[in-house]
């Protein structure tokens, strides 16, 4: 079954019908093709995405030129710079899509609009920021102190099984911020 952008949010916080109806209002249907940037380094985030399918990558790219992942989103997830949405500022990543992606987008004036407009949508927006980034961005943290490279391949595994098959063995050992050889070592079961 697929899912829907009304399963999405009502997944975050159950909207009343009025104004589920006047927030659905506000996002537009996008499908954009893989290797699609939907953020570069410079420029604000403007947008919220709401991913029903598709695999996204965060990263950013050091002074050497070299890529440095730092998040995965696959389907039915949302997606966001939340530091340079939030506070409008230039963002440090980009935020490329891996696979051909389906998505609804909320921009940055119309998410402000709809907060000032309905108290239940401004609940919804703390509970998605509570799910969606605080917690996200501790357990991230956690797992990078207190795990070892074996422990995170294997969480990351755990929280999506399949991420293999989709996303590139470099892409995940940047992730996971280890060489590709010593990921490919974890996988072989020699370390």
């Amino acid at each position: 079954m697929k899912v829907t952008l009304e399963d999405i949010i009502q997944s975050v916080f159950v909207l009343p019908e009025e104004v589920l109806e006047d927030v659905l209002g506000h996002f537009q249907h996008v499908e954009y093709p893989q290797n699609y940037f939907l953020s570069k380094p410079g420029k604000p985030c403007k947008n919220i995405w709401f991913m029903t399918k598709g695999a996204v990558r965060y990263f950013y790219t050091n002074d050497q030129g070299k890529e440095m992942n730092t998040w995965f989103s696959l389907d039915e997830q949302i997606v966001t710079d939340a530091p340079s949405l939030v506070n409008q500022t230039p963002t440090q990543e980009s935020i490329q899509l891996i696979e051909d992606s389906e998505m609804y987008s909320i921009e940055y004036i119309a998410l402000q609009s709809l907060l000032h407009k309905h108290h239940s949508f401004a609940l919804w927006y703390i509970k998605l920021v509570e799910l969606h980034y605080v917690s996200q961005i501790e357990d991230r943290l956690a797992d990078l102190q207190f795990l070892d490279a074996k422990q995170r391949y294997h969480k990351l595994l755990s929280l999506y099984p399949d991420i293999t098959n989709r996303i590139s063995l470099g892409n995940i050992a940047s992730y996971l911020n280890i060489t590709q050889e010593t990921l490919s070592r974890i996988r072989a079961g020699k370390l």
